[in-house]
């Protein structure tokens, strides 16, 4: 059958140069689309959603089925059941202050004991992580709540529990950052204890700009330019031995380094706080503003859960317009600093 003459007199106009550049166009096209809707985040859910009560102060009288084994007393003739919390109002202040808290002994010596227990058997089918092997030696292994995999009770409440926090972050009024989506998956890692597997220093939050990325680099990225708190929950003997600390560098402390160069050697002032990793340690942080590394471990196998929580994309433009101006006042304040 002949194709119509308005059809025919139009293929009979297209040159190889027009043909290879609408498929150039099709492609790049198609190739942005997926670059910009590629996330992890998925099936993220809000914070209400995570709500977990053992990390909450006060306990309701429906939630005493699933508090009582933890310890919860019950004070009556109230019917309201408090527990010691685990985070508080301080603990975000702090947070807010110096960008880093620290809590010790989350977890009761039994859940840390089995929760260890279960890690060390999925050591097995950890694989190797996908950043250069110059930039981190460890091995990880991604897992959720509804695995199949049967992580145990002790793992599901370290999961549960890392994940509950953008849910009190948010009750106590967290400043930082607010409308947190919560990824269901937590990454488990692990460093031998040969001296090799380290971390070199980096942030979590991925911070250049699209003009050095490159616009597919930075689409694809998306994931990581969104992280604004990172919390760590250690799995490790309570009397960690030596080696593999969390390395901080925000100005906590400071440590006079010797840089040796070509022409001259030079004491060099860098401030940072070494956190030991022992078990039961929950390290929160500001993903955007702590770069940090991990230093080789020595003494045992070092383990670490992690989950790094995001903000809602809605709010990215407002954020983005509060990063400009912090910037541009910095830069104020130094150029006053300076006198000019």
């Amino acid at each position: 059958m002949a194709l119509p003459p308005v059809i025919t007199n139009f293929l009979r106009k297209i040159s190889i140069d027009v043909a290879a550049l609408s498929i150039i166009t099709v492609t790049a096209v198609g190739v942005l689309c997926e670059a910009a809707t590629r996330t992890s985040l998925g099936d993220a859910q809000s914070p209400r959603e995570c709500r977990y009560p053992p990390l909450s102060s006060i306990v309701t009288r429906g939630e005493w089925g699933r508090a009582a084994p933890l310890g919860v007393i019950s004070l009556l003739p109230f019917r309201v059941l408090f527990r010691v919390r685990i985070i508080s109002s301080p603990h975000v202040r702090e947070l807010e202050k110096n960008n880093v808290v620290v809590i010790d002994n989350v977890l009761s010596p039994s859940t840390l004991r089995y929760a260890r227990a279960r890690v060390e058997s999925l050591s097995a089918i950890m694989e190797p992580s996908p950043n250069d092997a110059d930039v981190r030696q460890d091995v990880i292994l991604s897992i959720k709540e509804d695995d199949e995999y049967d992580y145990g009770d002790a793992l599901i409440h370290c999961i549960k529990l890392l994940r509950g926090i953008p849910y009190l972050l948010d009750r106590f009024d967290y400043v930082t950052s607010r409308s947190h989506v919560v990824p269901r998956q937590c990454q488990l890692a692990m460093y031998r204890p040969d001296g090799s597997a380290a971390y070199v220093r980096h942030l979590d939050r991925c911070t250049l700009p699209m003009a050095e990325m490159g616009l597919l680099g930075w689409l694809r990225a998306s994931d990581y330019r969104h992280r604004v708190v990172t919390a760590i929950l250690y799995l490790n003997s309570p009397d960690w031995i030596e080696g593999g600390e969390l390395r901080l560098f925000d100005g906590a402390a400071t440590t006079t380094t010797t840089v040796a160069t070509a022409t001259a050697t030079a004491a060099v002032t860098i401030k940072h706080t070494d956190i030991v990793p022992s078990g039961g340690k929950l390290v929160l942080f500001d993903s955007s503003r702590v770069e940090h590394q991990v230093l080789a471990s020595l003494g045992e196998d070092r383990y670490a859960l992690t989950c790094c929580h995001r903000r809602q994309l809605d709010n990215i433009t407002l954020y983005a317009v509060n990063d400009a101006i912090d910037a541009r006042q910095y830069a104020f304040n130094a150029i006053n600093e300076q006198g000019g």
